[in-house]
Order: C-alpha cells, then sequence, then structure tokens
C-alpha cells in the first residue's frame, strides 16, 4: 500500500461520491443455489466477487468479517481470493478487516503478521480493553499508513452496560476510550489513518421517533477530525442516516458508513448481483441526500 489508509479513503469517497463501507460478511446457507459445484469456499469467494464487482462504483471500502471465514472449511482460501480481486481489479479501494483482535504483546503481534502480511488487508480493528499493547503491536514501522481502529461506541444493544457506565469524574467508559485512543494514536504517530468504531444513530425506544445521535457528535467534540470513524448499524440494525451523517460528517475520509447483510443478502436468487447492486446503489441516493442537506446548511 503506498498511500496511507485514509489518504486511499478520501481519494476514493472523492471520486465516487461514496461514504459507503460494504461488509462482506458470507453465511454458508445464504450462497445463492444458482453457484453450483466446487467446495464451499470456493462457492463463497464467487458469491462475494460478484458482489464485490456488482457494488464497487458505489463504495470507497470493503469489510470482510474474519469470523464468517473462519467458521468456513478453508474459509481462509476464500478470504484471500476476495481480498487478492479487489486489491488487483480495484485498487484504489482499501480492504478493512473486521476481526476485533485485543490481546498481550506477543499475541497481537501475531494478529498484526496475520492479517495485515497474510490476509494482506489495508487496515483492521481491534478491543482496546487489555491496554496500549492492543494498539501500540498492530503498528509496523515500515508500514505507518495502515489503518488501526479502536473499538469504541458500538452498535449491538447489550454493550449499553459496558460503554455506557459511569466513570467517577463523570465521563462515560466509551468517552474515555475515545479519549485514550487519540492518545495512543498520537504516541504512536499514527493519529491520521488510526480511527474509531461508532455506532449509527438510533431510535432510543422502538415506535419512539427519538433519534440518539449524541454519542457521534460528542466523539467528533473528543477527537475532532483527527480520527475517521467506521460507524456500523445501518440497514438491518436501522441505523439512521441523515443523523448520523449530520452528527459525524466532517468531509471526505472522516466516516464511512458499513452496511453488510442489508445489502449482500438482497437477494438468494440467480439475480443476486443485481440485486445487491440496486441495494448499494439505494444507500448510496439515500447517503448523498443527507450529505447535500448538510452541505445546504452550511455545515460542510
Amino acid at each position: 500500500m503506498e498511500k496511507g489508509f485514509r489518504q486511499m479513503l478520501v481519494e476514493r469517497q472523492k471520486k465516487v461520491n461514496s461514504l459507503i463501507c460494504i461488509g462482506l460478511d458470507p453465511l454458508p446457507e445464504k450462497v445463492p443455489d444458482c453457484i453450483r459445484g466446487g467446495s464451499l469456499w470456493s462457492r463463497v469467494a464467487i458469491q462475494m466477487i460478484e458482489i464485490v464487482d456488482a457494488t464497487a462504483q458505489y463504495t470507497s471500502m470493503f469489510k470482510p468479517q474474519k469470523a464468517h471465514y473462519e467458521a468456513i472449511p478453508e474459509g481462509q482460501k476464500a478470504l484471500q481470493a476476495i481480498v487478492n480481486h479487489i486489491h488487483y481489479r480495484y485498487p484504489d479501494i482499501p480492504v478493512f478487516l473486521d476481526c476485533k483482535r485485543g490481546d498481550i504483546d506477543r499475541t497481537q503481534q501475531r494478529y498484526r503478521i496475520a492479517h495485515f502480511e497474510i490476509d494482506g488487508v489495508d487496515g483492521m480493528n481491534f478491543s482496546p480493553y487489555m491496554g496500549k499493547d492492543c494498539m501500540e503491536q498492530l503498528v509496523d514501522e515500515d508500514n505507518l499508513g495502515r489503518a488501526i481502529v479502536g473499538l469504541c461506541y458500538t452498535s449491538n444493544k447489550s454493550v449499553r452496560e459496558i460503554q455506557d457506565v459511569k466513570l467517577a469524574d463523570g465521563r462515560h467508559y466509551w468517552e474515555f476510550v475515545a479519549e485514550t485512543i487519540l492518545h495512543w494514536a498520537w504516541q504512536l504517530g499514527i493519529t491520521y489513518d488510526a480511527g474509531l468504531v461508532m455506532a449509527a444513530a438510533y431510535e432510543i425506544k422502538k415506535g419512539s421517533g427519538e433519534i440518539f445521535s449524541w454519542h457521534l457528535s460528542r466523539g467528533r467534540e473528543i477527537v475532532g477530525d483527527k480520527l475517521w470513524f467506521l460507524i456500523p448499524g445501518i440497514g438491518t440494525q436501522q441505523g439512521f442516516i441523515e443523523e448520523t451523517v449530520k452528527a459525524a460528517y466532517a468531509g471526505p475520509g472522516s466516516i464511512a458508513i458499513n452496511s453488510s447483510s442489508g445489502i449482500t443478502f438482497a437477494s438468494m436468487g440467480p439475480d443476486f448481483a443485481k440485486a445487491v447492486a440496486g441495494a448499494a446503489f439505494d444507500l448510496w441516493k439515500q447517503i448523498r441526500n443527507a450529505v447535500k442537506i448538510l452541505e445546504k446548511e452550511g455545515k460542510q
């Protein structure tokens, strides 16, 4: 990777006017019947590569989820085929691995080698729970442009039991995590390419009509535009696009809005490639409209 991750993201987002990150998370039971013959891993690879080709024009990055390949016999072969295809066919689209690793120093070093050198991805996320080692040991002095993104405010409901805990000084635990990851990134000299996982805006209670996006605007207050946000929760998790963009967007390269199953499983029929392209286009339009509203308001 000659350019750093975030520079690639900036240039790609400008080129296709897109903030979309497409998750490539296969499930054996959702491989279309029209993909016949061969091993499971090869059918998965064919499905995901066709999805890549169908959606590339609408996306600024691709994000395979490691566990979905680990759970398939010889799934590493599928992952490798997909990553290689993206790098060869679409060299300007960064590939980010969703793996959420976080361990002691020597183990985290192994993850660095496994994912950056063997899987060949351009960025990955990590859990900061075991301290600075979790970030520091992913840094390679010869490849400082890789994206290293910490879990901060995630989109699963049960995590509020942990991330919303109030500290003695009144901050939430996730606010402390955001400040800490920014500090680590500065110490390690990787601030520009580092980032945070920050959930999309969501409805506080189903049917209430009350949308919560304070975590995104508060996250921006804490880190400014120094760190970029990887934003899950759109699509099947029913995150709200306009509120997400309004609270978090700070120009090209500042956010990537992920959608996985909402796009990749748009159809299981022989038309699946056409269907996923349509789903990606619909999301592209919604996000573009949200950005235009923000620009019209003079906030960008």
